[in-house]
């Protein structure tokens, strides 16, 4: 996280957040094959922002998905095995679990999504939605820094 902050300390634009974050992200994790944003363009429309891995979706509708019911719900989705989930999107078979985050922004608007696909089951828990959140936090913040650690709960 500190390296990934400093990378991205007084960066305001959110497209080069974005940018880093994926190739930070899909370089970290062997079974990451694909890492990026889909961007809330319109109402009802994300499109594929910046990422690391494959071809993705370019366009997704927000009735359909992980990402689009990440997006109309604003609320975190872990999905670890899609080929139980009837409304996944199979933009690469070589998925087989993915957690979608809300991108929010300073005003607590849905902006995009951030989706992680993996090639191995079982790839997500709450850990990884603490961090990821963290890592969200930094797209619209405008300063890495000011996106806090969460505090150690554990003692």
């Amino acid at each position: 996280m500190q390296s990934l902050a400093a990378l991205l300390d007084g960066e305001t634009d959110p497209i080069s957040v974005m940018s880093t974050i994926s190739c930070e992200l899909h370089h970290a994790f062997a079974h990451f094959h694909w890492v990026g944003f889909y961007r809330l363009v319109d109402e009802r429309t994300l499109k594929v922002g910046p990422y690391q891995g494959t071809h993705g979706c370019l366009t997704i509708d927000l009735a359909r998905g992980v990402c689009g019911k990440c997006a109309r719900e604003s609320r975190v989705q872990i999905e670890n095995d899609v080929s139980k989930i009837p409304h996944h999107l199979a933009c690469s078979g070589e998925t087989k679990s993915e957690i979608v985050l809300p991108v929010l922004d300073p005003s607590g608007n849905i902006r995009a999504v951030l989706d992680i696909d993996a090639i191995e089951l079982d790839s997500f828990d709450e850990t990884d939605e603490k961090y990821l959140k963290m890592i969200c936090a930094y797209v619209y913040a405008g300063k890495a820094s000011s996106a806090k650690e969460p505090e150690n709960t554990h003692g």
